[in-house]
């Protein structure tokens, strides 16, 4: 469970990354809330040295939707279908709570979170 756990802090700093940035105003408000939210996240799940590293390393890389899709399906796979919905439920609040951190959500953050909620069928 543990390779779980650090799939859905790294996703959850993914997303938020992504949905941050995807309109090229990453501003305070919105950094601040990632960090909060994945400091959340690692007190019921705890990451070593070497993961740690590896979620800083996103505050720097140019993240995709395609990327999101792809890690969203990879963490999804661990779990059974009567677990999926919640998890995605979780995230697509999170996404949610992302895009309207700054108080303005964009074009680019609607269609984005549009398009992520299509492909897992998230209403």
């Amino acid at each position: 469970m543990q390779k779980e756990n650090f799939k859905l802090v790294k996703l959850a700093a993914e997303i938020g990354l992504f949905f941050a940035k995807v309109d090229s105003d990453y501003d305070e408000k919105e950094k601040n809330f990632i960090i909060d939210y994945i400091e959340t996240l690692k007190q019921s799940n705890p990451l070593s040295e070497e993961e740690e590293e590896e979620v800083k390393k996103l505050y720097s890389h140019h993240l995709t939707l395609e990327e999101i899709i792809a890690d969203t399906n990879d963490l999804l796979d661990n779990f059974v279908e009567e677990e999926r919905f919640p998890l995605l439920n979780t995230l697509s609040v999170l996404i949610n709570q992302v895009i309207n951190a700054d108080g303005v959500v964009t074009k680019e953050e609607a269609e984005s979170f549009a398009l992520w909620k299509k492909e897992f069928n998230v209403k």
